[in-house]
């Protein structure tokens, strides 16, 4: 079973290797932004398939779910669930 906590690593992990920025400098600008980490960008969405992939499944963000790419935890959650599902499968 995959932790929530691994899936939040590797999507900021794939974030800041998006960005090119340190991992853990950009975690801590995310936490100092508020508790859900926002990060309202295209770097986020890219960053959530990137981890997706990683995790074994294909995410093809849509636009009905646009609010799930604004902030780190509110994706992390969506992936973990989506993982969740998947090795309940």
């Amino acid at each position: 079973m995959t932790a929530r906590s691994d899936v939040r690593s590797m999507l900021i992990g794939a974030l800041a290797e998006k960005r090119r920025r340190d991992v853990g400098k950009l975690e801590a600008e995310l936490r100092a932004a508020g508790s859900e980490c926002p990060y309202d960008s295209i770097w986020l969405v890219k960053a959530g398939v990137r981890a997706a992939r990683q995790l074994g499944f294909q995410l093809k963000p849509e636009k009905s779910e646009a609010a799930i790419f604004k902030s780190v935890e509110a994706l992390t959650t969506y992936l973990h669930n989506k993982v969740q599902d998947q090795e309940a499968a």
